[in-house]
C-alpha cells in the first residue's frame, strides 16, 4: 500500500475538490489492488487552472452540479482507459463532464441532452482549449454521452476548438 501525501479533500474552488478531479473508477476498481491516481504538483496547478477558467464559471452560470467522470489520469490509468498518449488528462488540463441525473432540468432527460447543455454553457462561460462532445454505445445498446473540456496551463495558447459528435465504439 502507498502513503497518501496529497490532500485529496483540498478545495480547488467552491464546488470542486482535488479528489473529484482525480477520481477514476478504473483506478479505484483495479484488481488486485487500486491504482494510486495521484497528481504531481504541476498537475495540481493545471487542475486549478482548469477549474478556475472553465468548470467553476460554468457551474456558477448553470446553477447545477457538474459531475467530473474523468479528470487527471496517471499514465497507467490513461493506458487502461485507452486514452491517447498525448492526452491532456495526464497533465491535469482536461476533464470529462456530465450533469448528475438527479440534478438535470426537467427538459434534460438524456445523457446526450446533458452533454449538449454543458457544451452550450462551456462555449459561453469557459476559457477552453478544446470542447469535444463524446459518446459510446454500451454492449446493451445504451449510449453514454459526456463533454470533454480542456484548458492549457498556458491559457493564452487555448485554441477554442469545438469538436462535435466524436463517436466512440
Amino acid at each position: 500500500m502507498y502513503k497518501q501525501i496529497v490532500d485529496m479533500s483540498m478545495r480547488l474552488s467552491a464546488h470542486f475538490t482535488l479528489g473529484e478531479m482525480c477520481y477514476s473508477s478504473t483506478a479505484a476498481n483495479h484488481k488486485p489492488e487500486p491504482i494510486p491516481n495521484i497528481p504531481l504538483k504541476q498537475n495540481i496547478v493545471a487542475l486549478q487552472n482548469l477549474v478556475d477558467r472553465c468548470l467553476e464559471p460554468m457551474r456558477m452560470a448553470l446553477k447545477l452540479p457538474i459531475q467530473v467522470n474523468s479528470g487527471y489520469r496517471c499514465p497507467l490509468v490513461n493506458t487502461l482507459v485507452h486514452g491517447v498518449s498525448t492526452s491532456q488528462h495526464m497533465r491535469g488540463e482536461a476533464a470529462d463532464l456530465t450533469i448528475p441525473k438527479k440534478h438535470r432540468p426537467f427538459s434534460v432527460t438524456t445523457d446526450e441532452q446533458a452533454a449538449r447543455l454543458l457544451m452550450m454553457y462551456a462555449k459561453q462561460y469557459a476559457d477552453y482549449d478544446q470542447l469535444i462532445l463524446e459518446h459510446y454505445t454500451k454492449s446493451n445498446g445504451k449510449e453514454v454521452w459526456w463533454l470533454h473540456i480542456s484548458c492549457r496551463i498556458d491559457y493564452r495558447r487555448n485554441r477554442h476548438q469545438v469538436i462535435n459528435d466524436l463517436i466512440k465504439k
